[in-house]
């Protein structure tokens, strides 16, 4: 049996809401944890965004357990073009 909502456009939604919500929730993190040390701190935004990329995860497994295949599928092209477009991006930095 098929289970409801088990599209590939769920798992690419959800593949683009999850890092996003993820990246400015640290970024907001972040400021917190600087204002509250009294000095600045700051983690690079490369660190960041490859950190809110991989919270993918989290859905990746509750799709997997729940049998929605369809949507693991979406899931996983999402964070593939995520992860190629993370490395254009800073690659040049990590490469030299």
């Amino acid at each position: 049996m098929v289970p409801k909502n088990d599209h590939l456009w769920v798992g690419l939604v959800v593949s683009i809401i999850i890092p996003a919500i993820a990246y400015v929730l640290l970024l907001q993190l972040q400021a917190m944890i600087g204002e509250g040390a009294g000095k600045a701190i700051s983690f690079e935004l490369r660190t960041v965004a490859l950190i809110a990329i991989c919270l993918n995860v989290m859905p990746l497994n509750y799709f997997r357990k729940t049998y929605r295949n369809r949507s693991l599928r979406g899931l996983a092209t999402g964070t593939m073009i995520l992860a190629m477009a993370w490395f254009f991006y800073f690659g040049r930095d990590l490469l030299g």
